[in-house]
């Protein structure tokens, strides 16, 4: 039948969240029976009222109006408690299953491989953690009304049986018709609604681009131009958005109309089975409030079964990423510490990447405990790949890795990221104080990181801030400078004092002055440094220099004796003549 693998689908995740949050879930549908009832009591009391009081006014009788009125008013509380308590639950379940959405995938991000996180666009990433968790729980809303209209809709069929068989047997006979015509909208909006969310993450996508190359758009005046791609972009999410929503209207349209065609029947077999004396005038007035009540679940259903296929998409993007697999190099089962004080490394016929493309291709490299390494080399040749490898952050596809004379693989996780710690060139900071920044959640005490604040050469942050290491960063750092947030995520590499500290470009927004004293405070430390650098000050304060050329060390030796290679007196020029126009 059309449309059966969505509904399918959506039945299935229905169930999961049923099973992830039962209790306010029905408590909400208990609200929601209640409702119901309340709701066929309405139309039951309204049949009663009319034979019991309308009837007798016009007749002359004995009418109890107040009777009536303390009916209807009792069962009036009754629905509102009903929908109050309803509304209260669903949208507490909803939210439930909102944040455990968000955390799975939040979790699943910091899980994944590097390489894995690189590949996706962070709008990408973006839209599934809002956009498409809203649109995953799209169902949970109406979820709870949906299962107590079903008891409604049992409530008033078994009522109009009792009150009139064949007026019973043409109101359900509508029954059919919505059900097949929700069953077969599923269907049809699977492929819009997949279309509409994939432009809205491209939005999103987009937009962060936005934000993040305002730098780049503004210096080379191409302001008008992001905003005419941008514009492209939105009207392609405007043009599947109305697209989408105009068969949910056509859709909401006809539910709407099949009750209304419906109730034109019952008035028109009600009044055949008056004037035939099988039904009396309240009976007919009864009737036609039931379909009423009887209506309202029918439009419930359909709203919900239209609804399954947007929380099936939404869900299946989710899952997109919920379903990547976990770090690799997260050796959760190696169990080795590493021995304490300055650490040795060595990088053993190392290959990473394919054989025809590789990163790095039969490198091997000893690197001493306690000295400070410059690595150094043309673009591409491989240099921030050895950090990565070094950090366990990539994998490795040929040769050997071992760290304190133990293999990478064989140390355990938590304490290869207590003892090796990396500073990149892209500082990232959070919102918070600048001691918040640096101790990252790891529990350091005020004097260490205060200490690795000194060490890192941000010393001057603490007297020219008002709030001195207390001071709000804002997000991403944005109220420091460039020089001031790398310095901040050295002295967060710092805290802990380190056997190995990794340096990719983590000081090239600092002063050179600045970047020289901070290299002679990392000497005087008992840990190995290894730095990626530019600066030919830096090369020269190392203990030793690795030359990087086509993947492989090219040369090893201190400044002076690496100056007679010419490649590397060609890069050391190159790099004095970067300096100067800086």
């Amino acid at each position: 039948m059309p449309g059966s693998a969505p509904l399918a689908d959506g039945l299935r995740l229905v169930r999961g969240y049923a099973r992830a949050h039962p209790v306010p879930l029905w408590i909400a549908v208990t609200g929601s029976v209640v409702y119901a009832a309340g709701s066929v009591g309405s139309a039951l009391a309204l049949g009663w009222a009319t034979d019991e009081v309308l009837v007798p006014l016009f007749e002359g009788g004995d009418p109890r109006e107040w009777i009536a009125v303390g009916l209807l008013v009792g069962v009036m509380v009754l629905r509102s408690a009903g929908v109050i308590v309803r509304r209260y639950f669903a949208g507490m379940t909803s939210a439930r299953v909102k944040r455990d959405l968000q955390q799975d995938v939040a979790r699943r991000i910091v899980d994944m491989s590097l390489d894995r996180v690189r590949s996706r666009p962070p709008g990408e990433l973006l839209a599934h953690l809002d956009a498409d968790t809203d649109a995953a729980i799209e169902v949970v809303h109406p979820l709870p009304f949906t299962i107590g209209v079903l008891s409604m809709l049992g409530f008033a069929v078994v009522s109009l049986a009792l009150l009139d068989v064949p007026l019973m047997l043409a109101t359900v006979g509508v029954l059919p018709i919505v059900l097949m015509l929700s069953w077969a909208t599923a269907s049809l909006l699977e492929a819009p609604t997949e279309a509409e969310r994939t432009a809205n993450a491209a939005v999103t996508a987009a937009a962060s681009e936005i934000v993040a190359g305002s730098q780049v758009i503004k210096t080379l005046g191409r302001e008008d131009a992001e905003l005419q791609r941008f514009g492209a972009v939105v009207d392609e999410h405007r043009a599947r958005r109305v697209r989408l929503q105009s068969i949910h209207l056509a859709i909401d349209n006809t539910f709407s109309f099949i009750p209304q065609v419906a109730m034109v029947l019952i008035v028109v077999v009600g009044t055949q089975r008056v004037n035939a004396g099988a039904l009396e005038p309240g009976g007919l007035v009864e009737a036609v409030a039931l379909f009423g009540v009887l209506a309202f679940p029918m439009q419930v259903i359909g709203f919900f079964l239209t609804d399954l296929p947007v929380s099936v998409v939404g869900r299946r993007r989710v899952d997109s990423v919920r379903a990547e697999p976990d770090d690799p190099l997260r050796a959760t089962s190696g169990r080795e510490l590493l021995p304490s004080g300055p650490l040795a490394a060595r990088l053993s016929g190392v290959r990473v990447g394919p054989e025809d493309r590789s990163r790095i291709s039969g490198l091997s490299l000893d690197i001493r405990a306690g000295e400070t390494l410059a690595i150094v080399g043309s673009t591409a040749s491989g240099k921030s790949t050895i950090v990565e490898v070094l950090a366990r952050l990539r994998p490795v596809d040929d040769g050997e890795v071992s760290i304190g004379g133990i293999p990478s693989d064989d140390i355990a996780d938590d304490e290869l990221r207590r003892r090796v710690t990396l500073a990149s060139q892209q500082a990232v900071l959070y919102t918070g104080t600048i001691k918040g920044n640096t101790d990252f959640g790891r529990g350091r005490g005020d004097s260490e990181l205060i200490d690795a604040l000194h060490i890192a050469g941000a010393e001057d942050l603490e007297h020219e801030l008002p709030a001195g290491f207390d001071a709000i960063v804002g997000e991403r750092g944005v109220t420091l400078s460039g020089g001031q947030r790398q310095r901040i995520a050295l002295a967060r590499a710092l805290a802990g004092r380190p056997g190995l500290i990794l340096l990719d470009d983590a000081t090239s927004a600092v002063d050179p002055v600045l970047e020289e004293r901070i290299l002679a405070r990392l000497a005087d430390l008992p840990t190995t440094v290894v730095m990626v650098t530019h600066r030919v000050a830096a090369m020269g304060a190392a203990d030793r220099v690795a030359l990087m050329s086509g993947g492989r060390v090219e040369a090893i030796g201190t400044h002076e004796e690496l100056l007679h290679n010419d490649e590397y007196r060609r890069l050391v020029e190159a790099y004095r003549a970067e300096e100067v126009v800086r």
